[in-house]
This record gives C-alpha cells, structure tokens and sequence, in this order.
C-alpha cells in the first residue's frame, strides 16, 4: 500500500468485496419500523418530513427502478467504499503510515456492527457516509485550504443535515471548532457550515410546506419532554400541581405516565394507543409544563438526559438496570412488519409487501454472517463493537496526540464532527439505540491508523519541519 494512488484503490477494492457480502448475505437490506415507514411514505402518497425527505426520494427511486431495496443498499456499500477509500487516502497525507491507514478502513466493513449497518435500510447510513468525507475532508484542509476542498466540505455537512432532520443540531456543535481550528480561511468557513445549517431551516420550513409535505408532528419533535415528564412525575411526584396533572390527564392516564417512566427510553410514554394524537392537540401545554417542571427539578430532568443518551458517553452497560443500555436491531422482518401490518391497512395489502423480508442470495452466507454478527452482541463485546462512547474518547486522545507531535492544534479539526454527533445525542436522544453513534465509531476506528505515526513531525519541501500552526504557507488561505 505504499503507492500513494495504489492506497485508495486498495481499500476501495477491499472494502467493497467486503460489504458486498453482507449485502448478499442480508440481501435487499437489514430493516427496521424505520424502514417499513419510508416504504409507506413513498408508495402512498404519505410524504412526510419525519424522516429525511432526501432518503425517501432515494427509497422512491430504487423502488420506481428497480421494483426493490437491493439496489438502494447495494448504493450504500459503493458510496461506503468511496468514502472510506477517501478518508484513508487524506489520513496518510496527515502522516498516517499507509499499512495502517488501509487497515483501519478494511477494519470497518469486517466489523459486525459497522458492516451489517451499511446495508441496512436507514436514513443513518448515507449521514454517516457523510459524516466519514466530512472529518476526511477536514484532514485535508489542515494542510490546503483550496477552494475545492471547502466546497466539498460545504457537501458533506449538508449531506449530514438533509440525511437526518436533528443533522443540524450535529453540524451547528461542531462548526463553532471548525472555524476556530483552521485558520486562514474563516470568512470563507463561516459560508461553508452557514449555508447546511440556513437549508435545514429552509427545507423545513418552506421547501417542504410549499411542496404539500407535512412535518414531523410535535409528538415526534417533543418525545424527549415528554419522557422528561413522565420520569419526573415518577421521581417527584409532590412537585406537580392539580394544573399539571389535568393537562396531563388530557393526553393518558396518570397511572401510565408513572407506569412507562423511563429514563432510558421515552418510547413507553410515547407509544401507547391515542398518546400521540392526544399529545399533539395539546402540545403547547405540555411544552409549558415541561419548562414548569425543568425549573422546579432541574436535577431529575438533567439526570434522566443523562440516562437516556448514555449511549454517547457511557462505555459500558451499567448493571442493575442503570443507565446504560444499547438496542441493536435483529435480523429479518416479522410477518405484521414490526407492526405495520396490524395497524395499517395500506401496509397490511401492499403490494410492495413482498419485497419487506430478508431474500439472501446465498442461505450458507445468511447463515454463516447471522452467526458473526450475533457473536458480536456478546455482553462482553457491546461496550467496543456497539457503543460509540469508547470511540470518542479514543479519537479525542488520538487527534490530541498527533496534534502535540505535529506542535499544530489545527490537528484537532479532526474530532469536530465526531464532538458534533456525541453532543448532539446527549443533548436530545429519544432512545439509546446504537446507529446514533456509528458515525464516531467509525471514525474512531479510522483515526486509530494515526497512532503509528507518533514518530516524527511531518517534513515540508525542505526537509524541515513544516509548521502548520498559522504561520506557515498554508495558513493565509
């Protein structure tokens, strides 16, 4: 791998065998709830922005193309290839050695937690596809700041914004660090994380309305305040007034607030029959008394946010029931379509329901990556293999380091989107599922390949050392 052109030819190769046997294996793609609702929305006519409207269009097309999902995930494993083939190709420019840089990237789709995701039908997958390029990117612009690389950059962080509808929140953490870390070009970075973070709003609030394509209902932008007053109501119940309780009486019973409390996951306060309808009648109330009930128990609601996105800072899952948790999807699709099918009369007739199960192309290969990937779930593996704490921490220490060994603290870009994402699911988490935190993880495993070249700073033209620190040619943009 020692050809610089040879390196991302290399794992693009590699990596791309790889997950095209995941891809057979699991073949046209792992599902979810999730899924089920982007086939509902785009075959229906239900178009909602809920979900990404950008990952619908592309379930739309595979659909409208090709009559299944095989080709939409057979995409991701191309665009996955790209991207990490990419970012191994920037992080042997930054010095990493090229063995090392080729080996983390192959180390992602032999992973079973990364590889079995890329090939599952998830909004999650093309954001963090864009999330990869972006810190790739990033690398580069330590060193060259050109026009072309602060366009792609611009990409890719609206990549992450219309592939996830909380993208924003991710992009709007990390772009404070962007600007500050690479000097010399700030005017023109402010354009480059302004213009995702002004599309976010704009799609939202104007594209989408005046295309006929309804928002997400309060209920789903709310879930997480919702929960924070049901474990409140559990855990301080004397601070509720009559008024509070009458409100919330409106939308359940007081018995199942107490009953579904639960700081790990606000699904059980959310999903009870007629929650969500009677929610969203009576969300500006509830939203009041969500503030009522953060002035007056700051510690309870902090605790529980804490709780629930434990799986963007604790490493382990606690003992005892405590705070950490991880759900991680299974493999296949239940006859009632995770439910779909009992509800929904659009769904439990469609005729795309065929095509909503798992058809390998080799039963041997199903078998044989089940087989790995549940291997993967044991309890002593779930904090490395399926939480996405230890990945942050390791890419902070790792970007730390090389920025000493480089005396260049522009180095530290590097952990911007990675802060973005572990911040943002802490700060807003509905439930600790763990494709939140895939992004980090991958990104940490990639980051890894720096820790060999500890061994020297990085030589400019002259064969001394290249001081990137503002001073240096590079730094005037």
């Amino acid at each position: 791998m020692s050809g610089p052109g040879r390196l991302p030819l290399i794992v693009l190769l590699s990596t791309q065998a790889l997950l095209l046997l995941w891809w057979a294996a699991f073949y046209p793609g792992l599902m979810s709830y999730d899924s089920i609702s982007y086939v509902w929305h785009v075959t229906t006519g239900h178009w909602m922005a809920n979900h990404s409207v950008a990952y619908d269009g592309l379930v739309w097309l595979s659909l409208r193309l090709t009559g299944d999902l095989g080709a939409l995930t057979l995409a991701q494993t191309v665009a996955m290839s790209g991207a990490l083939a990419y970012a191994a190709s920037a992080l042997r420019e930054l010095g990493a050695p090229p063995i090392a840089a080729g080996l983390a990237a192959i180390a992602v789709p032999v992973l079973p937690a990364t590889g079995s995701f890329v090939v599952t039908v998830w909004k999650d997958v093309p954001f963090t596809v864009c999330a990869v390029l972006a810190t790739a990117t990033l690398a580069r612009l330590v060193s060259r700041r050109t026009a072309a690389t602060l366009v792609a950059l611009g990409v890719e962080l609206t990549g992450m914004v219309v592939f996830r509808n909380n993208g924003f929140l991710f992009v709007a953490i990390a772009a404070p660090l962007i600007v500050w870390l690479l000097r010399g070009a700030r005017l023109r970075l402010l354009a480059v994380v302004g213009v995702p973070l002004l599309l976010a709003f704009t799609l939202t609030g104007v594209v989408f309305p005046a295309m006929g394509i309804p928002g997400a209902p309060p209920s789903l932008t709310y879930a997480t305040a919702y929960g924070d007053i049901a474990v409140a109501f559990k855990r301080a119940r004397a601070s509720f007034t009559p008024r509070d309780t009458a409100v919330m009486a409106e939308v359940a019973p007081l018995s199942h607030w107490r009953g579904s409390a639960d700081c790990h996951t606000a699904d059980p306060t959310t999903q009870r029959p007629g929650f969500t309808a009677a929610a969203d009648a009576r969300n500006g109330e509830l939203i009041a008394l969500w503030r009522r009930v953060i002035l007056r128990t700051p510690t309870v609601v902090a605790a529980a946010r804490l709780c629930r996105g434990s799986i963007a800072w604790n490493v382990v899952e606690g003992a005892r029931g405590h705070s950490a948790r991880t759900a991680v999807h299974g493999v296949g699709v239940p006859d009632d379509l995770f439910g779909w099918a009992r509800w929904n009369a659009e769904m439990r007739t469609s005729p795309y329901r065929p095509i909503l199960a798992l058809r390998p192309l080799s039963a041997p290969l199903r078998d044989a990556a089940t087989a790995f990937r549940d291997a993967g779930r044991a309890p002593w593996l779930m904090w490395l293999l399926w939480r996405g704490a230890i990945w942050c921490y390791l890419a902070y220490a790792v970007v730390v380091a090389h920025a000493r060994a480089r005396r260049d603290r522009t180095v530290m870009v590097l952990a911007a989107v990675v802060l973005g994402q572990q911040l943002g699911v802490l700060l807003a988490n509905p439930a600790q599922l763990y494709r939140y935190m895939v992004a980090p993880m991958i990104i940490g495993v990639l980051l890894l390949s720096l820790l060999p070249g500890y061994g020297g700073v990085r030589r400019g033209p002259g064969g001394g050392p290249c001081d990137l620190g503002g001073t240096g040619p590079h730094a005037s943009g």
